[in-house]
């Protein structure tokens, strides 16, 4: 990486190295993105996703089932017990919502899912369950 890309990475906070190679925000979100790789999962990281009122947001990670088509957005929630996370995530929600997705539901009328994972209260995160979570999200 060169010194210039470094400061970009670092301004937008992405300081962890996943197996595959990738910068995320968080040792969670390195948790799920490598049970996503192991289980052969290809998936995106932060890729635009335009809502219905024509806002981007970046899901944590975007994946397409290749079995059934169905394209996933999952959401890690690592820090819900801080308010202004969770304020942000409740907005969050409603735009997802407006696309007529809801929380580890089915998917959508356009063939999209979203899936939520979250870290204990107390911030730790258990690795076996988002391993098993992505594989029975993708019925592996």
């Amino acid at each position: 990486m060169l010194a210039e890309e470094s400061g970009i990475f670092l301004e937008r906070r992405l300081i962890h190295r996943t197996a595959r190679g990738e910068l995320v925000r968080s040792i969670s979100e390195v948790v799920v993105a490598d049970s996503l790789n192991v289980e052969g999962i290809d998936y995106h990281y932060e890729k635009t996703l335009r809502g219905a009122d024509g806002i981007d947001r970046y899901p944590d990670f975007t994946a397409e089932d290749t079995e059934t088509g169905v394209t996933v957005y999952w959401e890690h929630l690592g820090m819900l017990s801080d308010p202004s996370y969770a304020k942000r995530w409740v907005k969050k929600l409603e735009w997802y919502k407006i696309m007529g997705l809801e929380p580890n539901g089915p998917e959508n009328s356009k063939g999209e899912r979203l899936v939520t994972s979250e870290n204990r209260i107390d911030g730790a995160i258990d690795s076996a369950q988002i391993r098993q979570q992505v594989r029975d999200v993708f019925e592996l």
